[in-house]
């Protein structure tokens, strides 16, 4: 079907390119809920505009919040696997739409220069 129609390869290769160019732009680190960010900023004040402003991090706020090591290690662990794991679906889609893209316009490539002989 695809060599019938590449034109559908292509526009389907650039969907998937822009589904996973916007999962890839959108996924970042996990945000941290309101209590734990006030609770991290309080703690970090005296450390700098920079360091407050990190406390929006989920990981960060709760490895700066912790009084248990293991269920800081837990949740920093959950949230770094979240972003892993939106990144590598985001980078999944982008491949994939690039072969697809590459290849429907490859296949158009090739039938108008049938076309022309």
């Amino acid at each position: 079907m695809m060599k019938k129609n590449p034109l559908l390869l292509l526009i389907v290769g650039l969907a998937l390119l822009a589904i996973g160019g916007f999962i890839s732009s959108g996924s970042g680190p996990a945000k941290a809920d309101s209590a734990l960010m006030a609770q991290c900023q309080d703690r970090m004040r005296d450390q700098g505009a920079d360091m407050m402003a990190k406390c929006r991090e989920k990981a960060f706020a709760t490895a700066m919040t912790a009084t248990d090591a293991d269920e800081a290690a837990r949740a920093i662990s959950s949230a770094n696997n979240s972003e892993v794991g939106g990144n590598a679906l985001g980078m999944l889609l982008i491949g994939i739409g690039l072969v697809a893209a590459a290849a429907g316009g490859y296949r158009l490539w090739q039938q108008s220069a049938e076309r022309r002989r």
